[in-house]
């Protein structure tokens, strides 16, 4: 700071260069980083989405006593659909960004619970990827 008799006024050149300089390194640091971890937070969030909606179908043919089908699309928008005795009950797209990697078989769910298994890979447009895996024994659902 200047200093004149003893009073200071106001900040030197060089300490309001030196703040600015910080600022935008650290402005930056957070606009390369940002959208990468938007990416990860998209990708959980619709892996997580995904699992609990296949264990809602699993429990729901259960306790109802019905079948129930899970339907995925990768053509145009990625979504996938749910289905209750062949009507539709549920279209469910990804978020932007967020993509089925390859086709994931569809799986139904008899109303002992049962089904075929598969794993359902997603990947956002950074190439990470999460998957949800269903055992075709025990129909244990989880994420991997």
């Amino acid at each position: 700071m200047s200093q004149i008799g003893d009073r200071e006024y106001g900040f030197t050149l060089l300490e309001m260069l030196l703040v600015l300089t910080l600022l935008a390194g650290a402005g930056f640091a957070l606009l390369v980083k940002l959208p990468n971890r938007w990416e990860q937070d998209r990708l959980s969030l619709v892996t997580t989405q995904l699992l609990e909606e296949i264990r809602d179908v699993r429990q729901a043919s259960l306790s109802e006593n019905d079948w129930y089908q899970v339907k995925f699309y990768t053509q145009g928008e990625h979504h996938y659909q749910i289905f209750k005795e062949g009507t539709r009950i549920e279209d469910i797209p990804l978020l932007k960004g967020i993509r089925f990697l390859g086709q994931p078989d569809n799986l139904l769910f008899n109303a002992s619970g049962r089904g075929a298994g598969t794993t359902i890979i997603l990947t956002n447009s950074f190439g990470e990827r999460r998957s949800v895996v269903v055992a075709p024994v025990g129909m244990r659902i989880r994420e991997k």
